[in-house]
């Protein structure tokens, strides 16, 4: 009788052991698959770079903006009556209208800061967070603002 209860355990045994090894296969295959529906996803997106402003609300049909800045004139410099300045907006577009990934975006908009602040010129940026909708636009807004906050400490000491 022993020995039966021994063959049991050990084909109980058995199938917990190959149980937790289909377990385990399923969650590695279901991850893989979330993975390539995540690429999927972001490769249908692209960012571009809009010369003009957006109110804090604003989207259009095919674009939203993440991040803006207006470059206010320098001390040389003066704007017309009413003018507040030249914009400039990243904003996501849809695959097939814009021609940027994130990293090319981001890289053009600090180069854009970079080079106001070097013409002595003050970026005053404003965040769009409300329209970021995955974690990579909610960090590539704040390292924008860190760029901006960084280079108006030093514009005009180049």
């Amino acid at each position: 009788m022993a020995e039966l209860y021994i063959e049991f355990a050990g084909i109980v045994l058995f199938l917990l052991l190959a149980a937790g090894l289909f377990a385990r296969q399923n969650r590695r295959l279901l991850g893989e698959r979330q993975a390539e529906e995540n690429d999927i996803r972001l490769s249908s997106r692209m960012y571009s770079i809009r010369h003009r402003s957006f109110a804090p609300h604003e989207k259009l049909p095919g674009a939203v903006p993440l991040f803006q800045f207006t470059v206010l004139a320098g001390t040389g410099e003066e704007t017309a009556a009413g003018e507040s300045g030249r914009a400039l907006a990243l904003c996501r577009v849809p695959a097939g209208s814009g021609q940027l990934d994130m990293q090319s975006a981001e890289r053009l908009m600090i180069q854009h800061i970079r080079s106001a602040a070097i013409q002595g010129d003050k970026p005053v940026p404003e965040m769009f967070t409300e329209h970021a909708d995955r974690k990579g636009e909610r960090e590539l807004i704040r390292r924008l603002m860190a760029v901006i906050k960084e280079e108006t400490g030093h514009a005009g000491s180049y």
